[in-house]
């Protein structure tokens, strides 16, 4: 009895690990592969930060465009964390500024690259490229602007989230 009780769990355990591991190219709130770092306060309605990521090329167009997804998906999802003179900043969706359906517009927007429209510019002097040893990835880190103004209202023009004032 004890043993068909240990194989049981044992399998259940299993069939969980395996499905945890099971991978999307969706780019979804759970996916966090990258690192944020703020560098600054900019403009008003910008983030200026410093997004780190790996990549098997260093191909700028790929790196780049890979990069600036993270800024923005960074903004939606997490956040920015505080750090040289500015305050942490919460995500622009959460469990109460999301609408219904604001996953599937947000997976089209990211597949449709309609981010690139909210990176104000790139700090080229910022860029870092390092080789991973012993690997073929590349740790690459980059500043950019983020405009999250403008990117809060394409999200509430699209029903993607709440406005502001719905607190009210």
């Amino acid at each position: 009895m004890a043993m068909k009780k240990f194989v049981y769990y044992f399998s259940m355990l299993v069939l969980l690990f395996l499905t945890s591991c099971a991978s999307s190219k969706k780019m979804t709130s759970t996916i966090k592969q990258y690192d944020v770092e703020t560098m600054g306060v900019g403009v008003d309605g910008t983030y200026l930060i410093k997004v780190t990521d790996y990549f098997k090329t260093t191909d700028e167009s790929v790196y780049l465009d890979g990069l600036k997804r993270d800024a923005i998906h960074s903004v939606i999802y997490q956040g920015i964390p505080a750090g040289n003179g500015s305050v942490n900043q919460p995500a622009l969706l959460n469990n109460d500024t999301g609408l219904e359906g604001s996953e599937e517009a947000l997976n089209v927007f990211f597949e449709q690259k309609q981010y690139l429209n909210f990176i104000n510019n790139v700090v080229n002097s910022s860029k870092n490229i390092v080789k991973i040893q012993g690997s073929k990835d590349y740790k690459i880190s980059v500043t950019l602007s983020v405009n999250k103004d403008a990117l809060r209202k394409y999200l509430i023009d699209n029903n993607i989230i709440k406005p502001l004032n719905f607190l009210f």
